[in-house]
């Protein structure tokens, strides 16, 4: 776990392929983990943050197969999805999205994600508005 939270740090401290290594230690560590889910969404939000947003995408599809009322990764999966072009797969991710919070606007996005230096959060939210969250 220690190891995954080292990740998360990374990430918003705005280094995300340090975030990757730390991660991918993680997982060699505990591959059985209860809690891979997480480890999973900190990957993908690390690759959403280094601007991999295939690969961020292909992590977050993973993680919401773990755990898929996570309202932190399915947000991963549309912004990752809006942001590389994959307009389907963010339609679908933002309808999970709604699913879990339908409270959730652009407005009050800093409550679910408030790891972010100011810059990344921009990034999310462009993501966001393109995959069709409400302002």
């Amino acid at each position: 776990m220690a190891w995954t939270f080292s990740g998360w740090v990374k990430i918003s401290l705005g280094k995300p392929d340090l975030a990757i290594e730390r991660l991918a230690h993680a997982t060699r560590l505990s591959p059985l983990d209860p809690y891979y889910h997480g480890t999973l969404a900190a990957i993908a939000s690390a690759h959403l943050a280094a601007g991999h947003y295939d690969e961020a995408l292909s992590w977050a599809e993973k993680a919401i197969r773990e755990k898929s009322d996570f309202l932190l990764i399915a947000c991963i999966a549309a912004a990752s999805a809006a942001l590389a072009g994959r307009d389907q797969a963010a339609r679908r991710a933002m309808k999970l999205v709604r699913q879990i919070d339908p409270q959730l606007r652009l407005s009050n996005l800093k409550e679910v994600i408030s790891y972010l230096q100011p810059a990344e959060f921009a990034k999310w939210q462009q993501g966001l508005r393109l995959a069709g969250l409400p302002e």
